[in-house]
């Protein structure tokens, strides 16, 4: 068969809620590219239009899909980008009779409505999409019909009397290396280029090495709300596999690591620094971290085999909102392995979230403090937003009020109104601040400008300061 994957447009300044016009910000969607490297070893064409980097027309996709003559068209949605993912699948219905398949987090989390909402859509496949894509490809070539899929596990769908089905879900994958290595082949990889901030070297791409989070708490997160899978990793050969394969065939010389959370105090994590070595594997890297997983001997052994970045997920500098969100780490930890991230020469990030549950103005003071007092290297500061699946998604109503305007759902939209904020514009402005006091302090400024080297370095600063300017 020919099959075409399309992710709806998402441009950065409706991501980051930002007036600058900046066309980076983007990596390849490693989801697609598994499920597409399964579907080309079983012998069908494959084409992924990724529309985040790809400026079409809707004339454009419908150029580019009647080149390609696709015998099976399959849309990817997030939240914030399901309406867009409608309008397409209308317009793509319009003008092709194909089926029309729907995959990804929002309709995983709700088949049933997606289809009824959109018409356009003939099935939902839900959750982790391999080998139920490779069984309704197989099952369409041999002329099943789209309202008889009884037996595939993992989809929704509706009969031959109209009525929508969803069948039992399909196990989750345990033994990932069973899984090819995700070819980034379907992708024009030049057209993937982080923000200022997140990458040092060029060029660089994205990897992930497992599914799941080992924590899975976190109240705000996909990862342990309604669909909170089993924590897998693939084994450390077969990362280097990879981490090999980025290098020799794409010239890769800096991996982001994706994992929810990448460093834990495991084997594997020992094993994977003595390969690094071992294979004389010179690459950069940065990743996430946990500050409950991570002790100052691996950090140290983390520098030494290349990491440079370590993103933390630190949401809140006052233990009472943390805990709320069962974060699970107090502050004197987050203090302590941020000292250690430096100590061996990492540069550390932090992820803040402002409009928690009980928060007020005042609270969302000791975050910024906090987040100054820490001398992080770049920080982020997100609007509380409660995504569908998640636990926030459940209780949030309690402690403020939540907008289900889903096309807003970035978190920089204020679509969550604690009960201690008065306005969605008083959040707004907390926000503005946040970064103005982060970001525009003498001290700051003064580190960053004793890092400059090269041109490269003036041209990345300069970006990411219209980039900062343009959420103000």
């Amino acid at each position: 068969m020919r099959i075409v994957f399309i992710t709806p447009p998402y441009s950065i300044s409706e991501r980051y809620h930002t007036k600058a016009k900046i066309n980076k910000g983007y990596l390849p969607p490693l989801g697609l590219a598994s499920i597409a490297t399964v579907l080309k070893e079983a012998g069908h064409h494959i084409k992924i239009l990724d529309l985040q980097v790809l400026n079409y027309s809707l004339e454009n996709i419908r150029q580019e899909l009647t080149a390609f003559s696709p015998d099976l068209i399959a849309l990817s949605a997030v939240t914030p980008t399901i309406d867009k993912a409608y309008l397409l699948a209308n317009f793509i219905r319009t003008h092709f009779g194909v089926p029309l398949i729907f995959g990804g987090v929002h309709p995983s989390m709700y088949p049933e409505q997606t289809l009824k909402e959109c018409v356009a859509v003939d099935v939902v496949v839900i959750g982790e999409a391999e080998y139920t894509f490779r069984e309704l490809a197989a099952l369409l070539e041999k002329g099943t019909p789209l309202n008889n899929l009884k037996d595939v596990r993992g989809v929704c769908y509706r009969n031959k009397s109209g009525k929508i089905i969803r069948n039992l879900p399909r196990p989750l994958i345990m033994n990932l290396n069973e899984l090819p290595i995700a070819s980034r082949e379907f992708f024009d990889m030049d057209k993937y280029i982080p923000l200022p901030n997140q990458y040092k070297i060029l060029p660089v791409t994205n990897m992930m090495v497992g599914r799941g989070c080992p924590y899975g708490q976190c109240t705000f997160c996909f990862e342990a709300g309604d669909f909170k899978p089993l924590y897998r990793r693939v084994t450390v050969d077969r990362a280097i596999e990879e981490i090999q394969m980025l290098i020799h065939k794409h010239g890769i010389r800096e991996i982001s690591f994706w994992d929810d959370v990448f460093l834990i105090g495991t084997r594997w994590t020992t094993d994977f620094f003595e390969a690094l070595k071992r294979e004389k594997i010179d690459i950069q890297w940065s990743c996430y971290g946990y500050f409950n997983y991570l002790t100052h001997d691996m950090l140290k052994q983390a520098a030494s085999v290349g990491c440079w970045n370590i993103f933390f997920g630190i949401e809140s500098g006052n233990q009472m909102l943390l805990d709320t969100i069962k974060k699970g780490f107090n502050l004197d930890k987050a203090k302590q392995v941020i000292a250690w991230t430096r100590e061996a020469g990492i540069e550390t990030r932090g992820s803040f979230i402002l409009g928690l549950p009980n928060e007020t103005p005042k609270l969302a003071m000791e975050t910024i403090n906090f987040a100054i007092d820490l001398d992080l290297d770049y920080a982020q500061f997100t609007l509380n937003t409660p995504f569908p699946g998640t636990e926030m998604w459940k209780t949030g109503g309690r402690y403020g009020a939540i907008d289900t305007t889903f096309k807003d759902y970035s978190v920089h939209n204020p679509v969550y109104l604690p009960k201690g904020y008065s306005t969605k514009e008083e959040l707004l402005a907390m926000q503005k601040l946040a970064y103005r006091k982060f970001y525009f302090r003498p001290h700051y400024i003064l580190k960053h400008l004793k890092r400059i080297r090269t041109f490269t370095d003036v041209k990345k600063y300069a970006s990411g300061l219209r980039f900062l300017i343009g959420m103000q």
